[in-house]
């Protein structure tokens, strides 16, 4: 589209230089540019796109949009902004004709349990008859068929979500279920797009890195429902989908112009569920709803879960009306790749892989597997460098105190210094409970050997903080990784299984 038609879904932009050239893409990064983008310059986290203006421009930039004045060739269109992230979001949404217009959008976050809550709505969808897909962490899903995520941010940049939106819809897609992180929500990389239903799971902390307090975090995570609140109301209506075992999303719903429906897996909600062990190793779970209540088996592990099959019941119920099929088909709903995933190779003790990276999740893990029985706990685990520097020493105290002994490693330390980390996990940890038994050692993979190693009949060993994670985040290199793969390489080490 021509450049004036593109701005015209970013009115407060101020045209400097007009432009003829027709517009193909809309670019941030200047090494994705291809020839007839729109190179939009922004302010990064680490690195200022105005600086890479000429490289743009070379690679084939047509236009360019900037928050102040930059140097363009003649016949390159020029417009000058406040806040380039809100145009970027807004010029990717109108490129790819508005996707979210056409599709139902349900936004999930939390703090935890935000995939697993997105897995179970795409897939309760599915099995009452919609045409859905998703975009979470683990990947990219369309109608069942699952896609390799192709970034590590759990939610992307906004030309790439409107891209894949655009994908979606055309391939008919009814409802799509995107997993919106705090950090999507504070670098406006949703603003603009329609949400249908937002749905948010709980709030403790997590990246005060960015979010800079408590407060800050939680701010960003209820600008998901005033995304909602802006939607246009249509024939889906728009709802919100709150915890009601929360008492920040409590104090949220308040505020919501939209309708509200609360879950809950101990207090009353509109929907509430909750699980139980039923003996030999299975799961139930009892739901009661405005449309019905049923009693099922699970193969989701962890009573936290009850609270995720209300959320996304409370959700898929909101659209559909109904939940006869989708509660018949969450027995065969299986478990996400990472998320208290066992790991088997005949050894006389049970490993368990989970994601809980925040101490809230670590917690709920840890007490989960003391609840299921174990002579010791031990676990291997670490904290992202570059993030929440406060959440280290709790890491530390949840472990001392719930565990019985720990092995603090690498877990992403990126441009900080690995030693720094564990060393204020271990201060924690040792500040809590004096005389815990904890080692440190850097190197994951021998982390895990150790552990392994050192576990007997009886004990349950969990490794937590990497889950379905591909790679392992250092200043000079990502290590290619996979947790389950090196759980079950440290049991044959071990001498155990080999099959």
């Amino acid at each position: 589209m021509p450049f004036a038609e593109l701005l015209t879904a970013f009115p407060k932009a101020e045209v400097r230089q007009p432009s003829l050239n027709l517009v193909k893409s809309v670019e941030f990064d200047s090494r994705r540019v291809t020839p007839g983008a729109c190179f939009v310059c922004r302010q990064g986290l680490r690195e200022d796109g105005h600086a890479y203006v000429r490289e743009a421009v070379d690679a084939g930039a047509v236009a360019v949009v900037a928050e102040r004045s930059v140097i363009v060739p003649a016949g390159v269109g020029l417009a000058l902004v406040l806040d380039a992230r809100q145009a970027l979001a807004a010029l990717a949404r109108h490129i790819w004709a508005e996707p979210d217009l056409e599709l139902g959008t349900i936004g999930v976050t939390g703090t935890d349990g935000k995939t697993t809550t997105s897995h179970l709505i795409d897939a309760m969808l599915q099995a009452q008859g919609c045409r859905s897909a998703s975009m979470t962490t683990v990947g990219i899903s369309l109608n069942g068929e699952v896609q390799p995520p192709e970034w590590r941010l759990t939610t992307p940049e906004a030309p790439r979500i409107a891209q894949r939106l655009r994908w979606m819809a055309n391939a008919d897609a009814e409802w799509v279920v995107l997993e919106v992180a705090s950090h999507a929500l504070e670098l406006r990389r949703v603003d603009g797009f329609a949400f249908d239903r937002a749905v948010i799971t709980n709030i403790t902390r997590d990246h005060l890195d960015i979010h800079e307090s408590v407060d800050g975090y939680r701010r960003a995570k209820r600008r998901l429902l005033g995304l909602l609140d802006a939607t246009k109301s249509t024939v889906r209506g728009r709802t919100a989908v709150l915890n009601a075992d929360d008492r920040v999303l409590a104090g949220f719903a308040k505020g919501v112009r939209s309708d509200v429906l609360t879950f809950s897996s101990r207090a009353q909600a509109d929907v509430r569920a909750s699980w139980r062990e039923s003996g030999e190793g299975s799961q139930q779970v009892s739901l009661e709803s405005p449309w019905g209540c049923w009693t099922v088996p699970t193969r989701l592990v962890g009573p936290w879960n009850a609270a995720n099959i209300a959320a996304a019941a409370a959700c898929v119920g909101s659209i559909t009306g109904d939940l006869e099929a989708a509660m018949a088909a969450l027995p065969d709903m299986a478990p996400i790749c990472g998320r208290m995933q066992m790991v088997d190779e005949g050894q006389p003790f049970r490993v368990v892989v989970d994601f809980a990276h925040t101490p809230a999740a670590l917690e709920a893990v840890l007490r989960s597997l003391r609840r299921v029985g174990c002579d010791r706990l031990i676990v291997v685990f670490g904290s992202a460098g570059d993030q929440d520097r406060g959440k280290r020493p709790l890491l530390g105290r949840t472990a001392a105190t719930l565990a019985d002994y720990a092995v603090v490693t690498d877990e992403d330390p990126r441009s900080e210094d690995p030693q720094k980390i564990v060393d204020a996990i271990a201060d924690g940890a040792r500040k809590a409970k004096p005389g815990f038994r904890l080692d440190i050692i850097l190197d994951r993979r021998q982390a895990i050997r150790c552990a392994i190693e050192a576990a007997r009949p009886g004990d349950i060993v969990l490794l937590a903080g990497k889950g379905h994670e591909t790679s392992i985040a250092y200043q000079d290199r990502d290590l290619v990784w996979d947790e389950a793969k090196e759980a079950r390489a440290a049991l044959v080490t071990a001498g155990y299984g080999g099959s």
